[in-house]
């Protein structure tokens, strides 16, 4: 038994196929684009002050971010650090340790603090870095 199909488009539809077929792999395209992550992205925004300063960073190297603000944020990576300043110390014990069995050198942290922070803040960090044996950097962004 053989089954015999005809098609109903007319002669010359291979263009109309070809389209639909595009739209769809356009479509997979930008959906897979749209759902994915790009670039890094945090939850928060800090506004660093520019420098015409610019310092190779050597070694293992963490960014602590401050958010400016009555309560000011403090993330390592995207991650929050709670509690506060007693909560970034624990955070640099933690990294301290964590790095220890490293032969690669001191550990750094780099300070991406938003503008608006306070400069007692700031020195309070740096301080706090310097005092658990790490090498302190402060990121800014490039000035024109």
């Amino acid at each position: 038994m053989q089954i015999k199909t005809r098609s109903t488009l007319p002669t010359g539809a291979f263009f109309m196929q070809v389209v639909v077929l595009l739209d769809l792999v356009v479509l997979v395209c930008v959906l897979t684009i749209m759902t994915s992550r790009v670039g890094m992205a945090y939850g928060y925004e800090v506004k660093a002050p520019s420098s015409r300063f610019l310092m190779n960073i050597v070694g293992d190297v963490e960014f602590i971010s401050v958010t400016a603000g009555d309560q000011p944020a403090f993330y390592i990576g995207n991650r929050l650090i709670e509690g506060g300043l007693p909560g970034v110390s624990a955070e640099l014990d933690r990294l301290s340790r964590k790095h220890e069995g490293n032969d690669s050198g001191r550990m750094s942290i780099a300070l991406r603090l938003d503008s608006a922070v306070s400069r007692a803040l700031e020195q309070q960090l740096v301080d706090m870095v310097l005092a658990k044996g790490m090498t302190c950097y402060i990121a800014a962004e490039p000035a024109d």
